[in-house]
């Protein structure tokens, strides 16, 4: 043991303490708004977006006549898109409040 036990431990999380409640709301009650509505934004763009590349409306999950993988793929695409604006959109809010 040299002495390692009295350095500081340096903060790991990159996200400042608040003292104040209403960052808080801003982080626990606006931020989940704020990214259902970018994911549906982004749904719409996703949606826009296959139709003018294809010439056909995006796969319908819950459609028999769909092939399976289609259905799977176009799942994970629509996923991953929504994963990642809801981290966006929760470190954009956390950073601004």
């Amino acid at each position: 043991m040299s002495g390692a036990k009295n350095q500081p431990i340096p903060e790991e999380s990159g996200l400042k303490e608040h003292s104040s409640g209403d960052n808080q709301l801003v982080v626990h009650v606006l931020a989940p708004l704020a990214a259902m509505g970018a994911t549906w934004a982004a749904r719409k763009a996703l949606n826009s977006s296959y139709r003018k590349l294809t010439g056909r409306s995006a796969p319908d999950p819950q459609d028999a006549q769909v092939a399976l993988g289609s259905a799977l793929v176009w799942a994970a695409i629509t996923a991953a898109s929504a994963a990642v604006v809801e981290v966006a959109v929760f470190r954009f809010l956390a950073r601004k409040s």
